[in-house]
């Protein structure tokens, strides 16, 4: 009976090998999809990129538990293809998605033990739950509805404020479900609890709304939100001169909406030990930021130029999430480490009983397990930009080129675009996005 159950037990393990292997290349090869679409999203290739996107969903590279990422990339190349009712549409899937996959927490707490985090539905960093609103937002006032661009820019604000409590949530839920006791959280504080992108948007649009009592609460709440980003920016913020005309909606017409650089990037560090009587590999994510070539943006309009400064590191906030996330994900992977060692361990020794040629073949099979289905999760939105500068203009009536220039240290002139625009007597704001992810 005892050499029955020992059987079924490797039989088992190899056959857990076999699809944590299958699994762990599925992963891989959606590591290398986004490779690729990241390249031609830096390459300002959007309508490539769209065909990418198609192209792998009609091959099942983005699988049902991959949906909300998904849904980021496709919402983001639409959003700057110009394809504003579409990517409101996928960012508002990712949205619903996300809040979801939230409410089920627990249930995923307790399966993360058991399965690699590549192998769970992916419910989205907490920065692109966030950052998913400025672009809808962004989409609205492309499309002169500023009612619905500002219920996003408000969602941004109630997201960044949410965000301790949301971790908090995450951690209680992993350590309730924890059976190894390893668990022992200790998270720090997000240093950034309010979005100065978010911010600077709702300013605008509460002044544009004519609600200026708004606009003089929510620019105060700009300036703090710049204040605090200075504890984690590495570039120089805006100065009050260059922001203190937003509350006059009668100062501006147009919007200058840029954006640098590309999102972190995420990257796999394994860790593993061999013991007497077990083996362990636990692998992790780490996030690594790039540096921007772009060290100003000068923009030409009506015989004038405008220099204007970053206004958020979406980058480098992405890292500080992380970075306050950073204690769930290790303890997790841990976890699960040691839960796969204690149970190949016990297998290895139940084969021993039938010989040592049955042990060595199961702690074989158990290494392979392990080597296999422990892969860190490397998902993240990767065509979210880097950085996001804003200023405002005024253009008096008649037909305008406005050029913006993206410039380097040497202030040299690495990409420029220009957008025609009639300024008429009705015009309420128009909005110029352009993006250069160098």
């Amino acid at each position: 009976m005892f050499k029955n159950n020992s059987s079924y037990k490797i039989k088992t393990l190899i056959a857990l090998g076999a699809i944590s292997t299958l699994m762990a290349c599925r992963s891989y090869v959606l590591d290398d999809a986004q490779g690729d679409l990241k390249t031609a999203f830096i390459d300002g290739e959007f309508n490539y990129s769209a065909d990418l996107l198609s192209k792998f969903g009609d091959k099942d590279v983005y699988k049902s538990k991959d949906q909300v990422l998904y849904n980021l990339e496709y919402g983001t190349v639409l959003h700057f293809a110009g394809m504003y009712d579409s990517s409101s549409v996928l960012f508002s899937n990712a949205e619903n998605q996300i809040d979801n996959l939230y409410s089920k927490s627990i249930s995923r707490g307790v399966a993360s033990l058991l399965l690699s985090d590549n192998n769970l539905e992916y419910d989205g960093n907490e920065y692109e739950n966030i950052y998913l609103n400025a672009f809808k937002a962004l989409n609205y006032m492309h499309l002169k509805d500023y009612d619905g661009a500002l219920v996003e820019s408000r969602r941004i604000a109630y997201k960044m404020e949410q965000l301790d409590i949301r971790l908090n949530g995450l951690a209680t839920v992993f350590e309730k479900a924890d059976s190894t006791n390893i668990a022992n959280i200790d998270l720090k504080k997000v240093n950034t609890q309010s979005s100065a992108m978010g911010r600077y948007l709702s300013t605008v649009l509460f002044a544009k709304t004519g609600k200026k009592d708004d606009a003089r609460i929510e620019f105060d709440r700009l300036m703090r939100s710049v204040f605090e980003q200075d504890k984690i920016r590495r570039f120089y913020g805006p100065e009050i001169k260059d922001l203190q005309d937003l509350t006059d909606a009668d100062s501006y017409n147009v919007l200058i909406s840029a954006f640098t650089g590309i999102s972190p990037q995420m990257r796999e560090e394994s860790f593993r030990l061999f013991l007497d009587d077990a083996y362990v590999k636990f692998s992790i994510p780490e996030m690594w930021l790039y540096d921007t070539q772009v060290s100003n943006i000068r923009v030409k309009a009506n015989g004038e130029e405008y220099y204007i400064h970053m206004l958020e590191e979406m980058d480098t906030v992405a890292l500080d999430v992380f970075d306050a996330k950073r204690p769930i994900i290790y303890a997790r992977a841990l976890a699960r480490s040691v839960l796969k060692a204690a149970g190949t361990s016990k297998l290895t020794d139940a084969a021993e009983d039938k010989g040592e040629g049955w042990g060595i073949l199961a702690w074989l099979f158990g290494f392979l397990f392990q080597e296999a289905s422990e892969k860190a999760d490397l998902r993240a939105w990767q065509t979210m930009p880097g950085q996001s500068w804003m200023h405002v203009i005024n253009l008096p009536e008649g037909e305008h080129d406005v050029t913006l220039q993206y410039l380097d240290a040497k202030d040299r002139v690495m990409f420029e675009e220009t957008k025609t625009y009639n300024i008429t007597g009705n015009t309420r704001l128009e909005v110029f996005e352009s993006i250069y992810s160098y």
